[in-house]
């Protein structure tokens, strides 16, 4: 997952008043809350965490100031400590990937819990893939499976995508190529890559649908926009296509990348 992933729901009604945020903050380059006294004004305090958090964001993209992770994570953390959960959620993702510090997944996982904790589906979805693999945590796919639906719950893509593959596999679940096959034709619905290729190779081989190579073509077709090797397998398909059947195929994606963005525009906030 790129850090500026498309769509992601972290106050997305803020991001015209970053700059404003950075002129009173990021300009001495220190958290707000350090350079105030207690004054027992909550209100106060919650615009104070408020704005390391937009700092932290806007130190992470660039957005007025050059990019610095480093300080980003300074940020982050001063918000994180008073509970913010997406500054929580954004300081375990620097962790996890060891962006402006080292590298270190048993922070990461603490962090995404305490984002996961206040119910975040995105901390909750990273939280359940640390466990699927076993860094900063102990391998535990029924972990990994807890937090992959309590996210999928909230309609996170990627949680369905990875909830899906463990009921493919059958890890942490009993294998169910149906439930598999839902999950990732939800996720697919909403645009997430790894489920589109996953839903288009279950449609090749037959998996528990009717074999439908014009679906796989488009869901392959879908996949290549993000995915390279999708190119090369749907064009492995199509040699056992008819012409008509290819354009038909393509059709079929054309129509399925207009649901997908009006999908996805009507999940922002």
């Amino acid at each position: 997952m790129s850090y500026q992933a498309e769509g992601r729901r972290i106050h997305q009604f803020m991001r015209g008043v970053l700059i404003l945020a950075v002129a009173s903050a990021a300009c001495a380059d220190t958290p707000a809350s350090m350079h105030s006294n207690a004054s027992g004004n909550s209100k106060r305090q919650r615009q104070d965490v408020e704005q390391n958090y937009q700092s932290g964001y806007a130190y992470a993209q660039g957005i007025g100031v050059p990019q610095d992770f480093a300080q980003a994570a300074k940020f982050y953390r001063a918000a994180a400590e008073q509970g913010h959960v997406a500054a929580q959620h954004d300081l375990a993702y620097l962790y996890e990937h060891g962006l402006g510090v080292e590298r270190d997944f048993k922070q990461a996982a603490e962090w995404y819990r305490n984002a996961a904790l206040q119910g975040d589906p995105e901390a909750e979805n990273n939280l359940g893939a640390l466990y699927a693999t076993g860094r900063g945590v102990p391998q535990n796919d029924a972990e990994a499976v807890h937090w992959y639906r309590l996210a999928a719950a909230q309609r996170d893509p990627e949680a369905m995508s990875n909830l899906g593959a463990m009921y493919l596999e059958g890890r942490g679940v009993k294998t169910s190529f149906a439930e598999a096959f839902r999950l990732f034709r939800e996720a697919a619905e909403l645009g997430q890559a790894i489920a589109q290729s996953h839903l288009a190779v279950m449609y090749v081989n037959g998996e528990r649908v009717p074999r439908d190579y014009i679906s796989a073509y488009a869901w392959f077709d879908i996949a290549a926009d993000h995915i390279s090797g999708c190119q090369e397998l749907r064009d492995r398909i199509a040699k056992e296509m008819s012409a008509h059947d290819i354009e038909r195929g393509r059709m079929l994606a054309a129509a399925k990348r207009v649901q997908i963005a009006e999908r996805r525009k009507e999940a922002l906030p």
